[in-house]
């Protein structure tokens, strides 16, 4: 596994937009499905491929969320033009 997927810090994790970090995640899972790994360094990658993971799923919720808002809006705005 090279150094890059290694050195990626949680304070980095969070900067990475969802398709960074999602190819990030692909770049780990290789590497574990690989089995060369030692033991020590397959343990670190599962840890960034959790965090990665989490990272991915708080942006789609958070992606969602702005869809609901915007439905809301759109739903609430639909309304008011129908009953004028």
């Amino acid at each position: 596994m090279d150094q890059k997927s290694e050195m990626i810090a949680k304070k980095d994790i969070q900067k990475l937009s969802y398709e960074q970090a999602l190819e990030e995640l692909e770049h780990v899972i290789t590497g574990l499905e690989t089995g060369t790994l030692a033991l020590e360094e397959m343990i670190a990658q599962f840890e960034v491929g959790k965090e990665l993971l989490a990272h991915c799923q708080n942006l789609l919720d958070q992606a969602e969320l702005r869809v609901r808002q915007v439905e809301e809006v759109n739903s609430v705005n639909n309304d008011d033009g129908e009953a004028a």
